[in-house]
């Protein structure tokens, strides 16, 4: 198998394992409607039993609650259906509903951690309001709150569904009125945050400008690799700087960037220019054409010289942790490992035991990340 050849099947393997499972991830238990419209009503029900038990981090009750541990609980115990555990994965089993359609038993999903990932949700039980696990804010624990509460309803991102819809006049949200009136008196809260507040999250809605809709970051980082074609040892392969800009969507998001790259190993600049897809707060690929500044070499030979390849130029897969607000940015570490195609001076590709020890490449950096919307 050649060198390009290669890098693409990894390539390829690596959009596989990050995009199918968003792509078959979403499911619908099988019912009936009028099955539905009961069990939707169950739900409810069942849920304000829990009213006033405190939020616990990992807490799926029946004495506290996290958010995603009450949905986890009330489904199992009221209907008999065992859901995933966490909100990211409730958020990928469920499918996607209108809000125009959406029914007392639907589960809304919030955004409230760092740069865009979902990461609070609430069962739905009608009249715009929501049962749910707050952990902060003037009230906490198992509160039921309204969508159209100025905090919620900003970070708001979508609703979800795992039950059929009912095709009823939802008897759940007529019966719930009389109940909210007296239990949502004490219940209903203008709490002004999701499971972490310390973090900034970004939702996109309809009103925001174009550029209310980017999110920012730069990062820096010390470049490494564990061998050249030589030896196999820990080798600084140089530095770089990059900026980056994407658009913030509902799961995958585009964006664009560019570094500025000294690479120790090969002794030449590089400036890659990168398109990326930024699945979540925490994954991202990107790849692009590269300009070069400067003669390159092959790492551990300096008398072998080599070529940078403008397209394919590089390709790669970044990793980061959970970020650390800062006033209104927010600092995070990130990992990512790329690759760089490098050519024979003819313009042949080199062979494999040249090409890894050229191209393959780890950063390990800070990144910080500013969203616009926090700005403007």
């Amino acid at each position: 198998m050649t060198t390009r050849k290669a890098v693409f099947f990894t390539f390829a393997f690596f959009l596989f394992v990050l995009i199918v499972p968003q792509l078959c991830a979403q499911n619908e238990v099988s019912m009936s409607p009028s099955e539905a419209a009961v069990n939707r009503q169950k739900l409810v029900e069942y849920s304000k039993q829990f009213i006033g038990k405190p939020y616990v981090s990992g807490g799926i009750g029946p004495n506290s609650f996290d958010c995603s541990g009450l949905i986890f609980t009330v489904s199992r115990e009221a209907i008999g259906v065992q859901l995933p555990r966490t909100t990211r994965a409730l958020f990928n089993f469920c499918k996607d509903v209108d809000d125009k359609e959406r029914e007392a038993g639907d589960l809304v999903f919030f955004k409230t951690t760092s740069s865009g990932e979902v990461s609070h949700v609430g069962l739905y039980i009608g009249s715009n309001q929501f049962i749910h696990a707050a952990s902060d804010g003037p009230n906490t624990g198992v509160i039921i709150s309204s969508l159209k509460e100025s905090y919620w309803k900003s970070h708001y991102y979508c609703t979800r569904r795992y039950l059929p819809a009912s095709n009823s006049e939802l008897l759940a949200d007529t019966k719930t009125k009389s109940s909210e009136k007296a239990s949502g008196a004490k219940s209903a809260e203008k709490s002004s945050s999701g499971e972490n507040s310390s973090s900034y999250t970004f939702v996109r809605s309809d009103g925001d400008s174009f550029l209310q809709s980017l999110i920012v970051d730069a990062s820096l980082s010390l470049d490494w690799s564990f061998f050249t074609s030589e030896y196999f040892r820990l080798n600084c392969r140089g530095g770089n700087s990059m900026i980056h800009a994407r658009y913030a969507g509902k799961t995958i998001q585009p964006g664009v960037g560019t570094y500025i790259r000294f690479d120790a190993g090969t002794g030449n600049f590089q400036l890659p220019l990168v398109v990326s897809l930024t699945f979540n707060e925490y994954v991202r690929i990107f790849a692009g054409p590269v300009f070069a500044l400067g003669n390159a070499s092959l790492p551990g030979d300096s008398d072998r010289k080599i070529e940078n390849s403008f397209f394919p130029g590089i390709l790669g897969l970044c990793f980061s942790t959970p970020s650390l607000k800062i006033g209104k940015t927010f600092l995070s570490l990130v990992q990512d490992i790329h690759y760089t195609v490098f050519n024979d001076t003819d313009g042949s590709a080199l062979p494999l035991s040249k090409s890894i020890p050229s191209g393959l490449v780890l950063s390990t950096g800070l990144r910080v990340t500013l969203p616009l919307k926090g700005v403007f």
